[in-house]
């Protein structure tokens, strides 16, 4: 998700460095392993990463956002790439990827993309299915009600092949003709709207029982503001937090409530464990001073665990590896393109 607190793409200039590994926390060692660090992986994407999940047999999906206001030239229109644990190689499978944003694993094992906004030559603006063994491609929602989407940011799925996905602007000056919301895609290809009372949606998970679906917000004041609303946050949050719904078997949310709340960082990717604890990754979407951290809540929306970053990188997202590495947090960066991982005493939760 590209946040630019009120900056454009152009202002941003992505800069090499040496990255150091932050230590471990005393008070978050019943989440993390002890002595444990942040490794880095890979640098090898030009900008913004994001949407790191990790497919069935274990490789992890990583983008790369590429804007077209920053990379006037040569865009390759965002990248997905494809990082493996055992062999530490990193390949290219999807350019250009429609500036694909966050990414999911579903039940079925296919790839569910999020094509954010840019351009209308490079943003895809669009949730696409994609068949890991075959390469082929699905479009499963680019409008809704006859209009088309704001920008898909994030996507998850439930047991029962229900997908949902955030829909707000971050980036991009194309029209906007729908508001900034929740939606859900039937595994019969019916788009349902769901929510527009977080003023800026961002990243999405489903709880590993299925009967939450918790929506992060990113409402920095100082993004475009999506003129079709919503024009204020039903939950009162001002920059970040995250609200809860109830859910049920077919996919309908109720009950909606504030879940976590944070003044001064918004809520960018998140990710589940089996135990059900969310895991955040905050920042204040700043490239000139940037700030954030990693935070863990319990099922009560309770902090039990946080971790810094390595010196002046912005976690974008989060995500758990699988099989042998199902204990390995993994956590992409923005701005300064990074893939790192760290090693926890959970597993990370997938409906498989």
């Amino acid at each position: 998700m590209p946040i630019l607190c009120g900056r454009p793409w152009a202002h941003v200039v992505a800069v090499a460095f040496a990255a150091t590994c932050a230590a471990l926390p005393a008070h978050a060692e019943t989440i993390f392993q002890p002595h444990a660090t942040w490794h880095e992986l890979s640098a090898a994407g030009r900008f913004f990463s994001e949407g790191v999940v990790a497919g069935k047999d274990g490789r992890l999906y990583i983008t790369d956002m590429t804007p077209s206001v920053v990379f006037k030239e040569n865009n390759p229109g965002g990248t997905i790439y494809r990082y493996d644990p055992k062999t530490k190689q990193l390949d290219t499978i999807m350019q250009p990827s429609g500036m694909a944003n966050g990414l999911h694993i579903d039940k079925r094992g296919d790839l569910i993309i999020a094509q954010t906004a840019d351009t209308p030559a490079t943003g895809g603006r669009a949730i696409v299915r994609r068949n890991l063994a075959t390469g082929a491609a699905t479009l499963l929602a680019d409008s809704y009600d006859g209009k088309r989407l704001v920008g898909p940011n994030d996507v998850t799925s439930d047991a029962q092949g229900h997908i949902y996905f955030t829909d707000a602007r971050y980036g991009g000056n194309e029209p906007m003709e729908l508001p900034n919301a929740v939606y859900r895609v039937d595994p019969n290809g019916k788009i349902v709207q769901l929510s527009t009372d977080v003023f800026r949606p961002n990243g999405i998970e489903v709880s590993p029982d299925g009967r939450r679906l918790y929506v992060a917000a990113f409402n920095s004041t100082r993004l475009r503001t999506n003129p079709s609303g919503p024009a204020t946050d039903k939950f009162g949050l001002i920059m970040g937090g995250v609200v809860a719904y109830d859910l049920d078997s077919a996919g309908n949310i109720s009950n909606g409530r504030l879940f976590y709340r944070n003044d001064e960082l918004g809520v960018d990717g998140m990710t589940l464990d089996t135990d059900g604890n969310l895991y955040l990754a905050l920042h204040n979407g700043s490239p000139q001073d940037p700030k954030g951290h990693v935070a863990v809540l319990d099922r009560n929306g309770k902090e039990i665990a946080r971790m810094d970053l390595p010196e002046k990188f912005i976690p974008s997202n989060l995500g758990f590896g699988r099989g042998a590495d199902a204990g390995t947090l993994y956590m992409t960066t923005a701005f300064k393109w990074r893939l790192y991982s760290i090693p926890t005493t959970r597993h990370g939760h997938y409906f498989d």
